[in-house]
């Protein structure tokens, strides 16, 4: 038996076994400024369950005020809410492959129980009184378990496209 994607690199936006491929929850070209497993002394202060997180659980961008979030792979939405303490306003979409999360909305354009495709505007990002807000996306491939001290959470970094990652300075 012979497989296309062993010949060939993969079309940007599918996925097979070997791997999650996503588009960018944003258009363009965004900086990354956290990156997964950051800061574990301030992220030991959030649980998922009953335990503490090990560090960050997603990435975060630089992103202006407004700008378009959209979805990084088909899905259905399954929560829209809002948390004080990390995300603000949020968004969760359920995919075969597992869980999407993402933050920090002024704006939405979809509702809970919708179906959307990759590349749906969800919302337009929100960074509030605050300059350092930056905008969170975290995924969940399954299976996963939430007190695992990521909260289920996977790095996303690997399962982006690289040529919309611009990587800080050191």
């Amino acid at each position: 038996m012979s497989f296309d994607f062993v010949h060939s690199a993969i079309e940007n936006g599918y996925y097979e076994p070997e791997g999650v491929y996503l588009t960018a929850p944003f258009e363009g070209q965004r900086r990354l400024v956290q990156q997964w497993g950051a800061r574990p002394e301030y992220y030991r202060r959030f649980l998922s369950g009953d335990k503490a997180l090990f560090g960050h659980d997603g990435i975060d961008f630089e992103m202006p005020p407004n700008e378009k979030i959209i979805a990084a792979d088909s899905g259905i939405i399954i929560a829209i809410g809002y948390c004080t303490e990390r995300h603000g306003r949020f968004v969760r979409i359920a995919h075969p492959w597992g869980e999407s999360l993402y933050t920090r909305f002024h704006e939405l354009t979809v509702d809970a129980g919708q179906h959307v495709k990759r590349g749906t505007l969800l919302g337009y990002f929100d960074r509030g009184t605050e300059p350092n807000l930056n905008f969170h996306f975290g995924i969940r491939i399954a299976p996963y378990l939430v007190t695992d001290g990521w909260g289920g959470y996977s790095d996303p970094l690997p399962h982006l496209p690289p040529t919309a990652i611009l990587l800080k300075p050191d």
